[in-house]
């Protein structure tokens, strides 16, 4: 064979340095992602007991549109820099009322697809506090009406209102 070189082999130095690139390319890229889409986060009240209590790390997907039933954490709409953990229980379009502790949702009983804790027997007036009574809301595009599954300790909607998707940042997805 004329002015053709030689097949050559590459050296094993080069090829370990080349596979460690690799993985380690991998772990940061996978780490990276990770933080782009998923976080971890501390249960820091017991609004959403019995299912999540203070203290339980959960994780959550960022950027992820929910559906009615979905664990969500959310900016707080009146306490800058606090988020909060709550159920979505009404997406837009969905007109949400509450009369003497029952929920309605598009003018029918809703009968809650999770169990939501309430002790309390009392039933108090809309004057006094919408925790037990709440006038109807229809929800607009991009709003959501969430609740605590702790109906008689948790700061939700029945006391902020409608949110936007803006103060989404996710969804639960695993409690570990």
């Amino acid at each position: 064979m004329l002015g053709l070189p030689e097949e050559r082999k590459p050296n094993k130095l080069y090829l370990i340095a080349v596979r460690s690139v690799i993985v380690i390319g991998g772990v940061v890229l996978g780490f990276l992602l990770c933080r782009i889409f998923i976080t971890p986060h501390t249960v820091s009240d017991d609004s959403m007991r019995p299912v999540y209590k203070s203290g339980d790390r959960i994780l959550i997907l960022k950027h992820a549109t929910p559906v009615k039933g979905d664990v969500v954490l959310m900016e707080s709409p009146v306490e800058t820099d606090r988020v909060l953990l709550k159920r979505v229980a009404a997406t837009e379009g969905d007109i949400i009322e509450i009369r003497d502790k029952v929920f309605y949702l598009n003018n029918k009983k809703y009968e809650f697809k999770w169990n939501p804790l309430s002790l309390d027997g009392r039933s108090f007036p809309m004057t006094f506090t919408k925790r037990d009574s709440m006038p109807s809301v229809k929800l607009k595009r991009n709003e959501y009406f969430v609740i605590g599954d702790n109906l008689d300790y948790s700061f939700d909607g029945r006391s902020f209102g409608i949110i936007g998707s803006e103060r989404m940042i996710g969804r639960v997805i695993y409690k570990y």
